[in-house]
């Protein structure tokens, strides 16, 4: 397993100032994360429409508090959605939950096993079969004809050559995230401009689907909380976080003045989505 790749990948995964990204479901328990989630949604829902909340990770699947915080942030007054690798994904959670997410997000970084390999990507134990994400997604809209599908695909030096088309195309995302490698807590460069430019061009029929991030776009673009219940982001090239005070006890004015995110990147990832369905998110 590469382990610094693998690092800079996990780290693409924690949402528009009306998006939050959040791992809070990896860290504390059920009534500080009400607190947590209270909190955040009184301090930004008097100035923003469509909050939405997005569980990532790590893997969220992985949690015990998942179900919970899905219940309550949509009873809260967010929208919901979710980035999970989809190899802990099944019918009975799919029939259980389907229904509160506005968008489901898949990361697959290949559809090949050895590239998966390669990457960090590949539990030998339990593989995520393509069989497994087509039928997986077929059930998600069965359950919830409404629901938006996205694709998050983050391209590095393993991966930069291979050609997803066929396997994209046969799912019919409504959403592909294609990212640039980010390093994080290293100086090695994990996917240069030329490769990622190379995937890219490869799939560039798909540029309808296609929403793209190079390291400069997702620097300082996303609001990230943290499993503590505090915001980050990525320090400088090659450092790795730096975080802000758990909003747990926070004032809503506190937490404003806590968001540390260059509204210019922000509003340019979101006002493209928005164009393309034809409303406004913020």
């Amino acid at each position: 397993m590469n382990k610094d790749l693998l690092k800079s990948i996990s780290a693409l995964q924690p949402i528009k100032v009306t998006n939050i990204e959040s791992s809070l479901q990896n860290g504390l328990e059920k009534p500080s994360i009400d607190k947590i989630l209270n909190n955040l949604y009184n301090a930004l829902s008097p100035s923003y429409q469509n909050l939405r909340l997005n569980i990532a990770g790590g893997e969220p699947l992985l949690s015990p508090n998942l179900g919970y915080i899905i219940q309550r942030a949509k009873n809260i007054g967010f929208e919901v959605s979710i980035i999970t690798n989809a190899s802990l994904l099944d019918s009975k959670f799919i029939e259980s939950y389907a229904k509160y997410f506005s968008i489901f997000g898949i990361s697959l970084d290949s559809i090949n096993d050895m590239t998966r390999r390669k990457i960090g990507r590949f539990n030998p134990k339990n593989p995520t079969k393509n069989s497994h994400i087509i039928e997986s997604i077929r059930l998600l809209r069965l359950y919830n004809p409404h629901i938006k599908i996205k694709i998050n695909s983050v391209i590095n030096r393993y991966n930069f050559m291979e050609n997803m088309s066929e396997f994209i195309e046969s799912i019919k995302p409504d959403k592909w995230k294609v990212l640039q490698a980010l390093s994080v807590g290293t100086t090695q460069n994990h996917c240069s401009n030329l490769q990622y430019e190379m995937f890219l061009q490869t799939h560039s029929h798909l540029a309808h689907l296609m929403s793209i991030e190079s390291k400069d776009d997702m620097t300082h673009s996303y609001i990230m909380l943290d499993p503590l219940g505090r915001f980050y982001q990525n320090g400088s090239f090659g450092q790795s976080y730096n975080y802000s005070p758990s909003i747990l006890d926070m004032t809503s004015k506190q937490i404003l003045k806590h968001i540390n995110v260059d509204m210019r990147k922000y509003a340019k990832r979101y006002k493209k989505d928005s164009i393309k369905s034809g409303k406004i998110l913020m």
